[in-house]
């Protein structure tokens, strides 16, 4: 008889590999039923989610058996208490007040999630099978050596990286990889990895936010705010009503839109963006406004893609917007009230 009636298994799974099967059959080991917890559900595809949540659960399908469960989680990268009361919920749903784990292995501090499940044993194993990680095998995709990481990830995923590197949508995220490789070379003989300071313009008026459409990698053809590099010369908010300004001439005074400044928070989450370090300082403006104002796409956007986007639609299309963006709107939304 078996010890627990669910096992949980969390993981991004970008892609699964023989570390994850071997946390999986060790939860299908002590429990009667498994369910795999599926992160950054509808996050913008990227050189680190290069796959789809439906993407992933095929991975996984493909590689395990037995009785489980597959559920999916956004990220809530700026509210860690949102992402747990959102995962309790859907776990306790189908759980109830049956015994339950939560399965995993404390590989890093990322690992820190672990620890806030008080309500449920933690089981772990002491080691990842093979010292295999997601991120190494996605560098094999992009460094076209896949093969060198066959052993790392079931036959059946290894089959189906293999068909995606011939698709087109793997030849756009390479695109941004080489851009991406490329650019950090330009730092690779700094002293220390450079730390990079922008600025975000989070315009809000009449239930809509100003996005532009970026026309340029990384995260060429996706929503975005506007913003950007601190120049050596300016301060923060400066620099913020100056990127505001040039990529999307928003139609409306400088003194005006200072007085508008609401809310101002610093994002900082050390993956938020491929380039590196990058620590964003986000304004949130509140237009008191009777329509919506005048706006024409600048320098960085593409063309004629300045656009007012409504604040509902946030959600649905998280997997459009470039980087934490979406995070960063609806962390002020919230603040909001």
């Amino acid at each position: 008889m078996k010890p627990y009636e669910y096992a949980i298994l969390i993981g991004r799974f970008e892609p699964p590999h023989n570390g994850h099967i071997a946390l999986y059959n060790y939860a299908a080991e002590i429990a009667n039923k498994v369910i795999i917890v599926i992160g950054s559900n509808n996050a913008s595809v990227s050189i680190r989610n290069p796959w789809t949540t439906k993407e992933r659960e095929l991975f996984l399908r493909s590689s395990v058996t037995g009785n489980f469960e597959i559920i999916a989680i956004n990220d809530s990268a700026y509210n860690f208490n949102d992402w747990l009361l959102r995962l309790q919920q859907k776990i306790a749903a189908i759980t109830g007040n049956k015994k339950t784990a939560v399965v995993g292995h404390y590989r890093d501090d990322t690992s820190y999630y672990l620890d806030y499940f008080p309500q449920w044993d933690v089981k772990t194993l002491p080691a990842q099978a093979q010292d295999v990680s997601s991120t190494s095998i996605r560098k094999a995709c992009f460094e076209g050596t896949l093969d060198q990481v066959k052993n790392s990830v079931s036959p059946q995923v290894y089959e189906l990286l293999q068909h995606w590197t011939r698709t087109e949508h793997f030849d756009k995220i390479q695109d941004e990889y080489l851009f991406i490789k490329n650019y950090k070379k330009k730092w690779e003989a700094a002293p220390y990895p450079p730390i990079f300071v922008t600025a975000d313009a989070v315009v809000m008026a009449l239930g809509h936010v100003l996005l532009i459409r970026r026309g340029h990698n990384p995260g060429k053809g996706k929503l975005a705010l506007p913003g950007g590099f601190v120049n050596q010369n300016e301060q923060i908010e400066r620099a913020c009503l100056r990127e505001l300004k040039e990529e999307t001439n928003l139609d409306i005074g400088h003194k005006e839109l200072k007085g508008s400044i609401k809310h101002t928070h610093i994002f900082d989450h050390p993956m938020r963006d491929p380039r590196g370090r990058v620590i964003t300082h986000a304004f949130m403006f509140d237009l008191v406004v009777k329509e919506l104002p005048k706006i024409k796409a600048g320098d960085d956007a593409a063309s004629d893609s300045a656009v007012w986007f409504p604040l509902y639609q946030i959600e649905e299309k998280e997997n459009e917007f470039f980087n934490d963006h979406a995070q960063i709107i609806k962390f002020f939304v919230n603040i909001m009230g």
